[in-house]
């Protein structure tokens, strides 16, 4: 009996380790090379590495997330990279097993209530503002704009030998309240190790 027990764990971990490798997986295959001509296909990638992203983040229980009766609020702030892509692909799929609203952001507070936030290249003169709106919030800050991981941007996506891979602010991130998976912490670049 005691066999059979040890056997039945062993089994669900195996399959939960499986599970995550699968995850990691289907997450590194989106890292493939592109067309440097395709800026379609970057913004594609780009916007479908979004919910990605959130499959290895887990966000502290006073956010809802668990609650999938209400939207996982994906926020967009500046010029919009991504033309009508995020409608699109979210129009039918879920993050975090929730239905996606998606949110234009135009002032500060409008970022209030999201889960995750795209920061778009146009917004740099303004960004020491909207990182000291979300500092200390669990709001998961993704960029595609050089430097913009230094100052304080959770995650930034980069093109490097035509392929896009990210840089991850660790510090930022522990600040945020956000726990992230040490999988993506070993495939990111690290740019500000925690201590």
């Amino acid at each position: 009996m005691t066999y059979l027990i040890k056997h039945k764990q062993l089994s669900n971990n195996y399959f939960i380790i499986n599970r995550k490798v699968q995850l990691f997986v289907l997450f590194i295959s989106l890292l493939l090379p592109i067309s440097p001509f395709a800026q379609t296909d970057e913004y594609t990638i780009k916007i479908v590495l979004l919910e990605r992203f959130t499959r290895f983040i887990e966000w502290p229980e006073e956010s809802a997330i668990s609650d999938t009766s209400q939207p996982f609020v994906l926020g967009l702030i500046g010029k919009n990279p991504f033309g009508s892509k995020p409608e699109d692909i979210y129009s039918t799929r879920k993050m975090r097993n929730k239905k996606v609203k998606i949110r234009y952001i135009s002032k500060l507070d409008e970022i209030e209530g999201c889960h995750l936030l795209f920061i778009s290249k146009s917004e740099e003169k303004k960004l020491s503002k909207i990182l000291s709106f979300t500092k200390d919030k669990p709001i998961l800050t993704i960029s595609d704009t050089k430097g913009f991981a230094e100052e304080g941007v959770l995650i930034n996506l980069y093109l490097k030998e035509d392929k896009v891979q990210f840089e991850i602010n660790e510090s930022a991130v522990r600040e945020s309240g956000l726990s992230m998976s040490y999988m993506l912490l070993k495939t990111g670049k690290i740019v500000n190790p925690a201590r």
